[in-house]
């Protein structure tokens, strides 16, 4: 049985008016075929047709209830009897459309859907804006920017070391090794309790003294110099950067060419603070044969230079480039290299 066959015979007192203007009288409201009919209560003329679906309650939770046909306000019917209010309720509840799956699912998917966008734009936006910031920053703009985190590590208590012949010495180094410009500085106190070779960008490598008295020769302390410069062949050093500063300080750096210095602070110590990955061991020892430069003296160096030795050793050793033509001559003479030892003495 449907609503509409167990309230077809049901009838009840109301009060109609059939505009703002006119006065209530007694009515007889009863169901027709999915229609509420309004009948004078003596002479059962009909007085109105509602369609069931249009009716719209005027006050919910309030008695008498009061309601009018969708559109026309002025049109009030005025029921106080509860079989006539809910059977009413009833039939206009089974008379709505049933809502399709998609429907009810309708604003749960609307949702999804907005989340996915959001997560996705915070996921995909910020790396793509900061690797295409890393491809149009210059190089004199890289250089001082490594310039910032040297200043940044002197400040937290790291000293650069200086000296009348260390200085020499590391220049020759320095061109013995890379065929672009760069620059290598030695520093004593700096943070992390193993010290390293520390590629910041622009060319810039910051020597841990510790190294000087760890390494047995410059061939072995070179090598650990070439490690640092695969790892940054790898991965671009401006990126770590602007993942530090932050999407905002990215974008002001793509837009006006300009990086507020707040953005880079703490990024000092944020870099000694994170783990060195291996570098990719065919792209290293071709950089090691384009250098001329066995691999031996940093692997069989009696400690370690490097944490990737740990990792890398065995095949750096296996795989030496120049195993077979060991140079004869030193990266530096003996005086060079007892200069460069002393470097942080003044």
């Amino acid at each position: 049985m449907t609503a509409l066959d167990k309230y077809a015979r049901l009838e009840g007192a109301g009060l109609w008016t059939a505009s703002s203007e006119d006065q209530r009288r007694d009515v007889v409201v009863s169901f027709g075929e999915a229609t509420l009919v309004i009948s004078d209560s003596r002479s059962m003329r009909v007085l109105s047709h509602w369609s069931l679906p249009a009716v719209v309650r005027l006050n919910p939770g309030q008695r008498p209830a009061l309601y009018s046909p969708d559109g026309d306000p002025g049109e009030v019917l005025e029921l106080d009897d509860d079989w006539l209010i809910d059977a009413l309720q009833q039939l206009q509840a089974a008379l709505q459309p049933r809502r399709s799956g998609f429907a009810r699912m309708r604003r749960p998917i609307l949702v999804a859907l907005c989340l996915i966008t959001v997560i996705g734009s915070a996921l995909i936006i910020p790396p793509a804006l900061m690797s295409h910031t890393a491809t149009v920053v210059p190089m004199a703009q890289r250089v001082e920017f490594a310039e910032r985190v040297r200043l940044e590590l002197i400040r937290d208590g790291a000293r650069a070391c200086q000296s009348a012949y260390g200085d020499p010495a590391l220049g020759v180094l320095q061109r013995a090794l890379f065929q672009s410009p760069a620059r290598i500085v030695v520093m004593q106190d700096l943070p992390g309790s193993t010290p390293r070779v520390q590629h910041v960008m622009g060319r810039l490598f910051i020597l841990d003294a510790r190294l000087l008295d760890m390494a047995d020769s410059p061939e072995a302390l070179a090598g650990a110099l070439l490690i640092a410069a695969q790892r940054n062949a790898e991965e671009d050093p401006l990126r770590p950067l602007l993942r530090h500063a932050g999407v905002v300080a990215s974008f002001r750096l793509l837009t006006s060419g300009e990086l507020p210095e707040r953005a880079e602070q703490g990024y000092a110590a944020a870099i000694y603070g994170a783990a060195l990955p291996d570098p990719d061991l065919d792209p290293l020892l071709e950089r090691f044969n384009r250098t001329d430069l066995s691999t031996r003296p940093l692997v069989d160096n009696p400690d370690t230079l490097d944490p990737a030795i740990a990792t890398l050793g065995p095949d750096l050793r296996a795989a030496d480039p120049k195993a077979a033509d060991m140079r004869d001559t030193a990266l530096l003479n003996d005086g060079q290299w007892v200069s460069l030892l002393n470097i942080c003495d003044g």
